[in-house]
């Protein structure tokens, strides 16, 4: 039974790790500003974007990177 939880375990985060890489991907320049100065305002006045979807794309980089730390906590204990 442990053996097939840590199969699910290592799925999901694989899951995630991809999701997270994808999302990075077509969202590199936002996230990046972001990472540089988190000022959601400006950063959706330079993109000629909303504060809402700017705000969409840097909460799922946070939650990407949320569930990889997630993942290496569980797989230390």
């Amino acid at each position: 039974m442990k053996m097939r939880r840590d199969r699910v375990a290592k799925l999901l985060n694989c899951f995630f790790v991809v999701k997270g890489y994808l999302h990075y991907l077509n969202h590199e320049k936002i996230i990046r500003l972001y990472v540089n100065k988190p000022i959601l305002f400006d950063i959706a006045k330079k993109n000629n974007m909303s504060v809402l979807q700017v705000h969409n794309i840097v909460r799922e980089y946070k939650l990407a990177k949320l569930n990889h730390d997630v993942f290496l906590l569980q797989k230390e204990s």
